[in-house]
């Protein structure tokens, strides 16, 4: 065989390779497996652990590429981009997701995020979830990546003309307005995780999307709203310009997700859904409906006891109670701070007035009765506190079948009648 035929034989093997032994002069002892090393038959010497050290074939296999960026083997994968790039782009993996959004759900480098877009990899492809690229990165409040997903390139960049870089940053910056599953833009997303950072950024991009609803009705400032994050509430009303009022008219308001979440809490615990509520009744926020929690017992099964599973019930409530209730609120929250000092003359005197001005059927009423029913048992007067006890139970039976609270109050009623004679 010529140099030339020999040289022709070593390109044709495509890069794969075997160890052999240096000489096999020898023909006699060939047969003898000990003195020829070499890789397995069925697959080449890369393929084993310390072979894919020394090199790894660029590959156009999905299966492969996926891998390498699971396990961050960034040698290989940007070795089979310099020759596979067009097929690498297109590739998804079995949630839909492109290397593109794989490198974004990971954290790599920037510069890969960069590589890519540059490759045209595109920025709004949306995974089984809905997500782009940029979602992800809204999610973690990663505005570094978020903004490698966005900046336009430089025109300097001579493998870019410029039509391209233009093409390019618009289809980043259309990513942005992509809605995943549940109908939420990047900017909703933010909200939703309150990721601060990207707001601000997307904030200069000159997007806001405070006054669009999910697939649900509800707008970001519902979002923030059921996080009880003051500043995020601040944030989109000043700077954002959001509606307090905005969202499906037959849902929950975010004044009706504040009371809800106030109640949720502990009386001393209440000083920041109290702030919340004053924000939005000094924006003109108005309430829908209540939204109430239902304990129901799940069917017992052969293999599993007896679990209380929690749903959301919408009560119609009358929008002539606010004020009432503002008033009673206010009262019950210096009766609050009054009982934390152990004053309970003066707790005891603004849970009444709280009483007076809330109407007898609602559940602020029948929590003010408890707390009145509490600080009777302090001063020793049972019977008071066994009456007030019942009613507010009473009141609750009506919106709940189970709750914790009517345990608490069922347990209270029991010690109260092993020492009141009823």
């Amino acid at each position: 065989m010529t140099k030339r035929a020999k040289t022709m034989n070593i390109e044709h093997r495509s890069e794969e390779y075997n160890v052999c032994s240096e000489s096999s002069a020898n023909e006699s002892q060939s047969s003898n497996l000990n003195n020829l090393i070499r890789s397995s038959s069925a697959e080449s010497y890369d393929k084993s652990v310390c072979g894919s050290l020394l090199y790894t074939i660029p590959s156009n296999s999905s299966a492969e590429i996926f891998a390498y960026l699971r396990h961050s083997r960034l040698d290989a994968f940007h070795r089979s981009m310099d020759i596979h790039h067009k097929e690498i782009i297109l590739m998804k993996n079995e949630h839909e997701q492109s290397v593109l959004q794989i490198l974004t759900i990971h954290a790599y480098p920037y510069h890969w995020i960069r590589l890519l877009l540059m490759r045209e990899c595109d920025p709004c492809h949306q995974d089984a979830d809905g997500y782009t690229a940029a979602h992800y990165a809204a999610e973690r409040d990663d505005v570094e990546m978020l903004k490698a997903l966005t900046v336009q390139f430089s025109s300097h960049i001579k493998p870019l003309p410029t039509e391209k870089v233009v093409a390019i940053h618009e289809r980043c910056l259309q990513a942005l307005s992509r809605r995943e599953k549940h109908g939420m833009t990047v900017f909703m997303l933010a909200c939703q995780h309150e990721s601060l950072r990207c707001l601000d950024y997307l904030h200069e991009l000159n997007i806001n999307d405070v006054h669009l609803t999910d697939n649900f009705g509800d707008t970001c400032l519902h979002y923030a709203v059921a996080r009880r994050n003051e500043i995020l509430i601040e944030k989109l009303l000043s700077q954002f310009n959001a509606d307090v009022n905005a969202g499906e008219q037959t849902r929950p308001s975010v004044l009706d997700i504040a009371k809800f979440n106030r109640e949720q809490q502990k009386p001393f615990a209440r000083v920041k859904d109290d702030i919340i509520e004053q924000i939005l009744l000094a924006n003109r926020a108005v309430s829908h409906c209540k939204i109430q929690r239902v304990n129901g017992k799940r069917k017992r099964s052969t293999d599993q006891s007896d679990s209380t599973a929690i749903n959301s019930e919408i009560h119609p409530v009358d929008s002539s109670t606010t004020s009432m209730l503002d008033t009673a609120r206010n009262c019950a929250q210096i009766a609050c701070t009054y009982e934390s000092n152990r004053d309970f003359t003066n707790a005891r005197d603004f849970y009444q007035r709280a009483m007076s001005h809330a109407p007898n059927d609602t559940l602020d009423w029948a929590e003010y009765s408890f707390r009145v029913a509490t600080i009777h048992r302090i001063f020793g007067e049972n019977q008071s506190a066994l009456d007030l006890l019942k009613q507010a139970l009473a009141v609750r039976q009506r919106y709940e079948k189970e709750s914790e609270q009517i345990e608490t109050l069922r347990r209270a009623i029991d010690s109260i009648d092993k020492t009141v004679d009823v």
